[in-house]
């Protein structure tokens, strides 16, 4: 079940009405420069939580890319991306509140984006991007119903994390990361030899190796910030609770 939802700039974008047992159990966002980065960054992984994920995609450069990422969302199992038209990728206040509302009305409990150090300047204006969004979405000054992520989980795309915190055992759900992975025909195209493919299947086997299965997803994580003056919770009171 879908409700519309005219954001500042006018523009009409789609969200899933999570229902309540959903809710109960968690929400995973994942916020992505690029079609492809959901998929190669954490597709198994969305997969295995398909029912309670969601994507969205900061930008769709060429348009007609917007298909593919909805193929491969399909693939894993996901409802249809969120996706901003854009065809660059610019740290502005403009795109810090937009992601900041997206956040407000999925109310996810874990945020998965890019890493600070990833090799591409548009995944790491990504994650400077959500780090913020992020902070605004909790401020009672900001929004009526704040939304406080829990945790925040940072991906491998093509970088490499050199000692990762969570390893997620993906065995169960590759074969739809290779099926979503397979939907990226205009980027599959540039390397004939089979470079991503080849490169996301040899990933999930080093970091299942790591994790003593099949196959594994590996992430790094971000404490975030729990209390402070624009906080619903501004302080704590017992750390055992």
């Amino acid at each position: 079940m879908y409700k519309k939802v005219i954001d500042v700039f006018g523009e009409p974008l789609l969200f899933l009405v999570i229902p309540t047992r959903l809710n109960s159990m968690g929400v995973i966002l994942a916020i992505v420069s690029h079609p492809d980065d959901e998929t190669f960054g954490c597709g198994g992984t969305l997969a295995l939580h398909a029912e309670a994920s969601r994507v969205l995609c900061l930008t769709c450069n060429p348009r007609d890319r917007r298909e593919e990422l909805e193929n491969a969302c399909k693939s894993l199992g996901l409802m249809e991306p969120i996706v901003f038209m854009e065809s660059n990728l610019v740290h502005s206040g403009e795109l810090v509140k937009k992601v900041a509302d997206v956040i407000v009305i999925a109310k996810p409990n874990i945020v998965i984006t890019h890493l600070p150090f990833d090799y591409h300047a548009d995944h790491r204006t990504t994650y400077n991007v959500v780090k913020e969004a992020i902070e605004w979405a909790a401020h009672t000054t900001t929004y009526e119903k704040p939304c406080l992520v829990e945790r925040l989980l940072l991906m491998e795309v093509n970088t490499l994390i050199p000692d990762p915190k969570i390893l997620v055992d993906v065995s169960e759900t590759m074969v739809r990361k290779k099926a979503a992975v397979e939907a990226y025909n205009s980027q599959l195209a540039k390397f004939p030899w089979g470079y991503y493919q080849r490169f996301n299947d040899q990933k999930a086997k080093f970091r299942g190796t790591q994790a003593n299965c099949v196959y594994a997803e590996a992430f790094e994580e971000e404490s975030l910030k729990k209390n402070g003056p624009f906080y619903e919770v501004k302080t704590t009171k017992n750390l055992l609770r």
